[in-house]
């Protein structure tokens, strides 16, 4: 199994030091299966410059709603004309998203300002599926392949939001989105091979507000309670240096494989 980087930044790119990173964005290819964790703005450019046909892209796990996260409406209609210049190739077809049903409730909505002239309605050649996920669901997406979700503390505690754990035969990537420090996210975590993890607050910060976001040092203390083998750090501003922030990941307790997420890294995940 290997996880590839689509996208390790934040909502906004082209002032911030060091990479100018594309917004959130993980494929895991399980043996040939895919699934993509987030749908960020552009990224079926990403999973093509990745080497993947987006049209493939079936399975699709949306950890919130916020647009750096879900820009849902660009990619089903991408699928769609895909499969209608593949000459309708059957194994297109597939466009199930996985995610909280808050979000799904609200998304008809959204989808008939895209397309009015449809009276928000879809089309024979691609319809959508949405599957409600909720804390502690479980949903088997293929022999082996098991999707697990957590509800993270987000916005305030007014947004909607996921973590997921996929396990597979090969191993266990854990995702965490956007998520203040909770027990979701332990346990989703927990022993896994891979733990991708957002800390869009910078050393230091104190999150008064409780808005939901993670400093280094709170992904460093979740990464040692849940015991993961390795932690990827995504979703920073890039202000931080890396030594200072891998510094604080260890301060926190955590002796694992630990690093900083870039755009376009490849993880591998070799079977048990």
């Amino acid at each position: 199994m290997k996880v590839i980087a689509l996208g390790t930044g934040v909502c906004a790119n082209g002032y911030l030091p060091g990479a100018d990173r594309q917004p959130p964005g993980f494929l895991v290819d399980a043996d040939g299966f895919l699934v993509l964790l987030d749908c960020s703005e552009g990224i079926r450019f990403r999973i093509a410059a990745a080497g993947y046909d987006y049209g493939s892209v079936g399975h699709i796990a949306l950890t919130h709603r916020h647009p750096d996260h879900a820009a849902l409406p660009q990619f089903i209609l991408a699928k769609f004309g895909r499969r209608i210049y593949a000459n309708d190739d059957p194994s297109f077809a597939t466009c199930n998203f996985y995610m909280h049903p808050r979000l799904i409730k609200g998304f008809g909505r959204v989808w008939e300002w895209h397309v009015p002239e449809n009276k928000g309605k879809y089309w024979p050649q691609l319809t959508p599926t949405f599957v409600p996920m909720k804390d502690r669901s479980r949903v088997k997406l293929a022999p082996g392949v098991v999707l697990k979700s957590y509800e993270v503390h987000h916005g305030f505690g007014k947004h909607p939001a996921l973590c997921f754990r996929l396990e597979t035969p090969d191993g266990v990537v854990a995702y965490s989105g956007d998520s203040g420090a909770c027990d979701g996210l332990i346990e989703a975590a927990k022993g896994a091979d891979l733990f991708i993890c957002e800390s869009s607050n910078r050393i230091g910060t104190t999150d008064a507000d409780v808005y939901g976001h993670m400093t280094p040092r709170e992904a460093g203390e979740v990464a040692t309670r849940s015991r993961c083998k390795r932690l990827r750090i995504m979703h920073t501003s890039g202000i931080d240096a890396l030594a200072a922030i891998l510094r604080e990941i260890r301060d926190a307790g955590y002796r694992g494989d630990a690093a900083l997420a870039d755009d376009g890294d490849v993880y591998r995940i070799k079977r048990r």
